[in-house]
């Protein structure tokens, strides 16, 4: 699901803004889901009961702090959500850069703009999580691109992930989260271990040993499928 917020002050600029996300969603087919703020302060306090948005659409010139305001303190946060102003001057543009806007939009919002900025971002937002393994806790999403991790493994009755910089574990089935890394450059070392074979340096008959210095066992029935995947990814 493509999740957008728009944060908007002004009640008719919002039903128009509304209505046109909405239409683009029915004529694309892609399905969204919607959630609007009227104003900055309304967003910080309520959004955080929300995963992390795909896209979040500010109009700048808003009451108290403004959408440009709004967009540096979330990217302070850590924040990488596309971002769209919308706004009905054009002084803000290098400030915009800064804060990583998409793209500014002039008031009044012009359909055929619009549907081909949400085209552009939703296909290349789809394109990004086919890379990624999306990692939901709770009400935070983390995407974490599949060449970053090293290896998953199922630890009871729980997945620990393992990766650059990262190291993850929560409650889940390893059957369940092993599906997501099936065509993605892994291989099933043992029954409840994954390792990505882009993280291999050496293998050997007893052992596999990984660019993070770690050594995992290699089951004597697995070492030839194990060297041929191997080879066979490094061909491709």
């Amino acid at each position: 699901m493509f999740s957008i917020a728009l944060c908007e002050d002004e009640k008719v600029s919002m039903d128009y803004e509304t209505s046109l996300i909405n239409e683009w969603s029915a004529t694309s087919g892609n399905k969204i889901s919607l959630k609007t703020f009227v104003s900055a302060e309304q967003f910080l306090f309520e959004s955080e009961d929300f995963p992390a948005f795909n896209l979040l659409i500010f109009d700048i010139q808003m009451k108290n702090m403004n959408g440009f305001e709004l967009a540096e303190k979330l990217r302070a946060k850590g924040c990488k959500s596309n971002l769209i102003f919308i706004t009905g001057i054009t002084d803000y543009a290098i400030q915009g850069y800064e804060v990583g806007a998409v793209r500014y939009i002039l008031k009044p919002v012009k359909k055929d703009i619009l549907f081909s900025l949400l085209d552009e971002i939703f296909k290349n937002n789809q394109k990004e999580e086919a890379e990624c393994y999306m990692l939901s806790q709770g009400n935070e999403i983390l995407k974490i691109p599949f060449n970053q991790i090293i290896y998953i493994e199922a630890q009871e009755h729980y997945v620990r992930l393992c990766g650059r910089q990262i190291n993850r574990q929560w409650k889940s089935s390893f059957s369940e989260v092993s599906k997501a890394f099936e065509g993605k450059g892994f291989f099933l070392l043992r029954r409840g271990l994954m390792v990505n074979l882009s993280h291999i340096e050496q293998i050997t008959r007893t052992e596999c040993i990984l660019d993070n210095e770690e050594k995992v066992p290699v089951a004597r029935n697995s070492y030839k499928e194990l060297n041929e995947a191997f080879i066979n990814y490094y061909k491709k």
